[in-house]
């Protein structure tokens, strides 16, 4: 398990927005647990970031507040006008998680 350290405390994962050119992307590595996405929610502010796209190629666990963040970040970016966010990759992990909650991974690469 890779643990990232932020603040001086130790999580056993991350989520963050990065800029490629000039898109925007959800990243997320490691355990996404509850203490993650409170990390990430603590610097992102209340409102959810729109983002073009989604990586979680890198995730080992995703919690159900991890998925709620996915679906925040996505009907934030249709809510300011842009297309719902790709999903770049997901781990075999991820993409079972997605699945089980019912949401669309067709669009990956296999």
């Amino acid at each position: 398990m890779s643990r990232h350290s932020e603040g001086g405390s130790s999580l056993p994962g991350s989520i963050t927005v990065e800029v490629d050119g000039d898109r925007r992307v959800l990243r997320l590595r490691g355990d996404i647990d509850g203490a993650v996405v409170a990390r990430f929610e603590e610097q992102q502010g209340r409102v959810p970031p729109a983002v073009d796209a989604i990586d979680a190629g890198a995730v080992s666990f995703l919690s159900s507040r991890g998925i709620a963040v996915l679906v925040r970040c996505s009907e934030a970016a249709v809510a300011a006008g842009r297309q719902p966010p790709a999903l770049r990759s997901a781990s075999r992990v991820a993409t079972r998680v997605l699945e089980l909650a019912g949401l669309d991974v067709s669009v990956l690469p296999r």
